[in-house]
Order: structure tokens, then sequence, then C-alpha cells
């Protein structure tokens, strides 16, 4: 049996979208915080150790994997040591071989595998939830998270009967207002993610350097196993709510032109977003990985002229990059650096530089 009471979560904050991208308006981990304790500024995220309880959700809402929860046996859970496994919310105090904080703290994806693998899960402690100091979210993540399941068609039809037993006494008519609660909190979620991405959108020729700070990309275990899940399903995804709880999502190039700046590229956590230069034809190319996305939406926040859209949907595709933009690129004539642009001649910077050089010396 395992019980574990550490709260505050670790934090990595060069995965997060704020440190990567200075005016990202991402609020999930905030949103879904039962007791406000998550601080977001320009910097990343921080928390209100006072107020924290420990309840994981922050960690599992954020799709970058920002937060590491030392109280989530998350790798215990996905490989259990027999083929039967209770599963309790701490809160309950009811008999389990598994503790976690919260029910709406597991991940969709890992019970879907335990499906696959015909192992029997039995989840404990729903039926306290509506009295829970980690209410409504923690609920309301725990039926989405239901539901999700409950939608999937396994190509295994005997994974099936493998779906989560849920042992609780809450009457069918709780369970069908959790759902109601459920599909509302959701979607509200989505509406913020397409308000705050379209929001930012300004008139102004270029992401500032200063906004987006470098880091090394970041693929989390999580969407590794919900891509590989949803495969072996081989069912699409187009219920934007579905899409969050799967951390997926597809980008697409919009009618509006891309100018080759590589601020999409650059602030990507998962690298999802890649550039490639192919010297040989002189072509700039953006490319991108469904497989490798998980619907941040930082792309799309830092997209200056909106030549990128963020849609919450997954499809199997047979090919691993889709190419969104192709420009071409010319050679400078004064550095020999390479650079896009609508005509031969000098880079940006050379460019620059001589601009400068005549308006201090004429």
């Amino acid at each position: 049996m395992t019980f574990l009471t550490d709260l505050e979560p670790d934090i990595n904050i060069e995965r997060c979208t704020h440190y990567r991208y200075r005016y990202s308006e991402c609020s999930r981990c905030a949103d879904q915080c039962p007791h406000d304790a998550i601080l977001i500024d320009d910097q990343g995220v921080s928390f209100k150790s006072e107020q924290c309880t420990g309840c994981a959700l922050c960690s599992a809402t954020c799709p970058t994997s920002v937060f590491q929860a030392r109280n989530l046996p998350l790798a215990k859970i996905a490989k259990p040591d027999e083929k039967t496994l209770s599963i309790a919310c701490q809160p309950s105090n009811l008999e389990a071989d598994i503790y976690v904080p919260c029910l709406g703290a597991i991940d969709v994806s890992i019970l879907a595998s335990l499906c696959t693998r015909e192992i029997k899960v039995t989840l404990r402690g729903s039926e306290y939830c509506e009295a829970c100091f980690h209410a409504p979210h923690g609920s309301q993540r725990f039926q989405a998270i239901i539901d999700t399941l409950n939608d999937i068609n396994f190509v295994n039809k005997r994974a099936q009967s493998f779906l989560p037993q849920i042992d609780n006494r809450v009457s069918n008519a709780a369970l069908d207002k959790q759902r109601l609660e459920r599909r509302l909190f959701f979607q509200r979620l989505v509406n913020k993610n397409s308000k705050r991405m379209a929001h930012h959108i300004e008139p102004i020729d270029e992401t500032p350097v200063s906004a987006i700070r470098y880091s090394s990309d970041f693929f989390p275990a999580r969407r590794r196993l919900s891509e590989k899940i949803l495969k072996h399903i081989n069912q699409p995804i187009t219920d934007p709510v579905t899409a969050i709880t799967w951390n997926v999502a597809y980008i697409e190039a919009s009618e509006n032109g891309c100018t080759g700046c590589e601020a999409c590229a650059r602030v990507c956590p998962t690298g999802a977003l890649k550039v490639s230069e192919d010297r040989k034809i002189s072509d700039w190319m953006l490319y991108f990985s469904s497989a490798q996305c998980v619907g941040c939406g930082v792309c799309e926040e830092v997209c200056t002229t909106d030549s990128i859209k963020v849609n919450y949907r997954w499809q199997i595709s047979d090919q691993p990059l889709n190419i969104l933009y192709v420009l071409h690129q010319h050679r400078c004539q004064a550095c020999g650096r390479y650079f896009i642009g609508l005509k031969e001649g000098q880079c940006p910077v050379c460019a620059d530089d001589a601009d400068n050089f005549s308006a201090i010396f004429g």
C-alpha cells in the first residue's frame, strides 16, 4: 500500500509557457487550483506554500508537465504488480492499494493503458467529491476522465470490459449533474483559451526578442502514452473538451502570410514546431508534428501575424511531419547570412546597420 504526504509539487520552470514567452496568458494551472495557491507572472509560476494542499490538479492539468507532484505515484499506477488494482483518493481514508491526493489527478492515458492490458481497476472515494475541499475542480476533472474513457471504442473489445469500476454510492441524478458541470467547466476552458489567444494578437511587426526565453525541448511522457493509446484505438477526436483531457491538438496554417520570424518554433516547449533550412533548394520550411503537440497554444500567442491556428482535435496521420509554410531564402550580399525576404540584397541586420550608420554620420 502506497501512502505519500508530500504536498507542494516540484516546478520545472523552463517548461512553463510564461517562462518561454513572458506575455503568455495561459492560466490552466491557476484556473484548476481549488485553493488559489498558484501565482503567475512573466517569470513563470510559483506557489503560495501556505495555501497549497497537494491536490496535484495543477500537475494533471498542465499540458507541458511543469509540475511534478511527489504525492502522485503515477509510475506505480501505470505498472501495477497484480492484475487488479484499487485506487482511492487520500481525503476519503478508504482502503486501497494506492492512494492519490485526488482522483481527478490521474491521467486518462494511464487508465486507458490499463484497460488495454486487461487490468481490473477500482476507483474509490468519488462519493465524497461534493463535500471534498478540492471541490468542485477535482470532481469535474474526474468526471471528464471517466466520460472520456466511456466514449472510447477499444479495438480489442475485451478492453471495454476492463473500464475502471467506480466504487461509490452516488445516485444517477448526482452523476448527471456532475457530467453537466464538467461539460460547462471544460467548455469555458476551451472558450477561454480561444479568447486569450485571439485577444493577444496585436498590430506589431515582430515579437520582441526579450519576450522569448530559450530553453531545450521537453516531450512529456504522458503525451507519449496518449499518442500510443490513441493510435491503438484509431478513433479521431473532434470534441475540444475531450482533446484537452487527452492533451492533444492540431496546428494549421492560416490564410495570413508567415514572415519566417521563427518565434513559434522557438517557444514551442515540446518541439512540435521545427524549422528546416534546405540549402540545396534555398527554402525555409516550418514543420509541425502532431504527435508532439500538447495544445498549450503558446505558438499562436507569440505569432504576431496570426499565421497559425491551434485546433483542439486529433486524428491519426501517416505523415510524421506536416509542412505549414515554405518561404524562399536569400544570401546576404554583405555578410553571407541566409535570410527570408521578398527580394535579394542585404539581410535585415546589415540593412539596419547601414541605416544606423547613415543616421549617425550622415
